[in-house]
């Protein structure tokens, strides 16, 4: 958890309504938008809005032949019955804003407020909608800042590539004074700027979407250093592949 004076009630923890997803990772600091539709999902919002306004965003597990071994090696939670595996580690969030649609859909947004941990999961019969037991993963932020200045500086060089609006936005991102926040929306950044790259270059992405493997690599990660290693390892195999696409302007090169 983030901040732990933000972590939900012992009760909320014990009994946590999931919004499983099967592309998303849901990262501490993210503002997710939800059209919720699903006569499931309309109780879920009902019950948060009713009891702590705090619900999970897990990510749904993809068939296990399609992910690498250390995709297989990171915890998993699997009811064993009819349905679907999950992501044992995953986003906790806080409704922040709710809209009801004249259809009878609903318009969420969910602040991440830190990563929690499956313990078990609570008979289907209960609810519409899963309900998980989790203990919260308290969050420290990186111990090697020398690390986490060439993590940056790679971002920095990538945003070369970027047009003007959106290199603004990445040197706002990097400025920030809480250095988790920093590496968790460099996991956001970093595999949608390959997702972009391969989509332009027309290479397939595969059924598993690469990008959410490694934002789910670095949510499960032990530590915030792992993460920077994780980030910094692609991040220089992304710069790599821009460079050779001839993506950096010419004055970057002198």
């Amino acid at each position: 958890m983030l901040d732990m004076d933000r972590l939900p009630a012992p009760e909320i923890l014990a009994a946590l309504p999931i919004f499983p997803l099967p592309n998303v990772v849901f990262l501490p600091g993210m503002v997710l938008p939800l059209n919720v539709f699903e006569p499931r999902y309309l109780d879920l919002v009902d019950h948060a809005l009713d009891g702590g306004m705090h619900l999970g965003i897990p990510l749904l597990r993809p068939d296990p032949s399609l992910l690498e071994p250390s995709d297989l090696a990171l915890p998993l939670h699997d009811p064993g019955d009819d349905r679907p595996a999950i992501e044992a580690v995953f986003g906790v969030g806080r409704l922040i804003a709710h809209q009801r649609l004249p259809d009878g859909r609903r318009f969420i947004r969910v602040e991440g407020l830190g990563r929690v941990r499956v313990l078990d999961e609570h008979p289907p019969c209960e609810r519409s909608f899963r309900q998980v037991t989790v203990e919260a993963l308290p969050e420290r932020g990186p111990d090697d800042l020398l690390a986490l200045d060439v993590l940056k500086a790679q971002i920095e060089r990538m945003a070369e590539t970027f047009d003007e609006d959106d290199r603004q936005m990445i040197h706002t991102v990097l400025d920030l004074d809480d250095p988790r926040i920093i590496v968790y929306a460099i996991a956001s950044l970093v595999p949608n700027v390959e997702l972009m790259h391969a989509v332009r270059r027309g290479r397939p992405l595969g059924e598993t979407m690469p990008h959410l493997r490694l934002q789910q690599r670095c949510l499960s990660a032990k530590d915030a250093d792992r993460r920077v290693e994780l980030l910094s390892r692609r991040a220089q195999t992304l710069i790599h592949l821009l460079d050779e696409s001839g993506s950096f302007p010419l004055s970057s090169m002198n």
